[in-house]
């Protein structure tokens, strides 16, 4: 990587991780009410979408992945979820939650060749794995561990899926069109790539051994 475009990759990185620690702190506050849609999951009336914080990381980790690429994909989204954490709390599984953003991060490295619309449809997938994993710790965390309190988490986290899809996909292009013709990526490094993928499992898996 030649002088000019590090200092601008770590200036951008340090940008990012500004806009996720003041936008995630923001709408901490001031988030708006879950809209009054309501279903009925497992014999439980609960709002259709169930709004949190979620999408503003999520944007960020993608784009850090494919246009920023390896640490930052797993640099950004942990600087910003460690020091928003120490500000305004999490709970007992917040290490999967971090480790689900690296992940995310990881998936965006992977795709950094391919097109924007590639890019994004596969952010979805992205997106699905995150929750998949995320929830995987609310059951051990608070759940029954058996495959009745197994379906009842995921079950009931579904409305939370709906709105991380949507909120997600809505502001990633915000975010990533204009990377499209920043010329920033770059050849793959086989450090920086092992590197990332040791650092998003070994979070993950202290994820688990943590709880």
């Amino acid at each position: 990587m030649n002088g000019s475009l590090k200092v601008k990759k770590i200036g951008i990185a340090v940008l990012l991780i500004f806009i996720g620690i003041v936008a995630r702190i923001w709408l901490y506050k001031f988030l708006p009410p879950t809209p009054h849609i309501y279903i009925t999951l497992h014999g439980i009336k609960q709002p259709l979408f169930m709004m949190d914080m979620f999408f503003i990381i999520a944007a960020i980790s993608l784009i850090s992945g494919k246009y920023l690429g390896g640490y930052s994909s797993f640099i950004i989204p942990f600087s910003i979820m460690a020091i928003t954490d120490f500000i305004i709390g999490n709970n007992i599984i917040f290490l999967f939650t971090w480790s689900g953003f690296a992940m995310m991060g990881f998936i965006g490295y992977l795709l950094r060749k391919n097109s924007f619309l590639k890019f994004y449809g596969y952010s979805l997938l992205a997106i699905i794995l995150y929750d998949i994993w995320t929830n995987f710790g609310c059951w051990i965390g608070w759940y029954s561990r058996d495959l009745q309190g197994l379906i009842l988490c995921y079950t009931l986290a579904l409305p939370f899926m709906f709105w991380h899809i949507i909120s997600t996909l809505a502001i990633l292009p915000a975010f990533a069109i204009p990377f499209e013709k920043a010329d920033l990526i770059e050849s793959e490094k086989a450090l920086e790539k092992y590197a990332t993928i040791s650092s998003t499992i070994f979070l993950m898996a202290l994820s688990i051994i943590a709880l």
